[in-house]
């Protein structure tokens, strides 16, 4: 690669890797417009969670998309994220999650029960209309146990499974079954790789293939700002 490609690369790939450093609320007399600019090995092959394998594209999506769970920093335990709680029965098959109220997609629109049916649903079930345009590469020997999601009420889901699977809750905290935006999906249909919609830190901006890839801060976001430390 060229050092003008090597330098446009850095240049568009602002606030990426931004998940590590974010923390604290941003204050009136602190806050300021900051960039962070930096290089990388290549780019992305796609922008989608459920549909990708390679560590570029996985690197960037880490600070647009959440799932349903999440890792403790620097720990193996599983916290919520866009779950607030949740519950499983006592035979084990059927794990039902309270979502998050008042959670904004980047396009704007509602993080909610439909949403995370809509994610999972287009990896698992062949009939569903988004079902062919992705491998879902990690559903096969990851979520293989899921049987199906079902809505049970605006902010709530259950995951039935098929058999037990003790690891099920920390493969629900891998960034493949980030939830995204049914909306921006539809938009966008095949070419929805392109054209991301979370409800991260970090959204989408421009994507200019062997170019550049911009994301900025989401004012909307339902945590702490994100902020860059210096």
């Amino acid at each position: 690669m060229n050092n003008k490609k090597v330098g446009l690369l850095a240049i568009g790939m602002c606030l990426l890797m931004i998940a590590a450093s974010f923390s604290g609320c941003v204050t009136e007399e602190e806050s300021e417009e900051m960039v962070l600019i930096f290089g990388s090995s290549g780019d992305a092959k796609r922008l989608d969670p459920g549909d990708v394998t390679d560590g570029e594209s996985i690197q960037r999506m880490d600070n647009i998309f959440e799932g349903l769970v999440e890792y403790e920093s620097d720990s193996t335990e599983i916290k919520p994220c866009l779950a607030t709680s949740w519950n499983t029965s006592e035979d084990g098959l059927n794990i039902t999650f309270n979502l998050r109220h008042d959670v904004k997609f980047h396009d704007g629109t509602d993080f909610d029960a439909d949403a995370v049916v809509f994610s999972l649903a287009r990896q698992y079930d062949p009939t569903h209309a988004y079902h062919d345009y992705g491998e879902w590469a990690y559903w096969g020997y990851m979520f293989s146990d899921i049987d199906r999601v079902e809505k049970t009420g605006d902010y709530t889901v259950k995951i039935v499974l098929k058999r037990t699977n003790a690891a099920i809750m920390t493969s629900l905290a891998m960034f493949t079954v980030c939830i995204v935006s049914p909306t921006n999906a539809e938009k966008w249909g095949e070419d929805v790789f392109k054209h991301p919609s979370g409800t991260g830190p970090f959204k989408f901006v421009e994507w200019v293939k062997d170019d550049h890839i911009t994301l900025e801060a989401n004012g909307d976001y339902w945590r702490e700002s994100p902020k860059l430390i210096q």
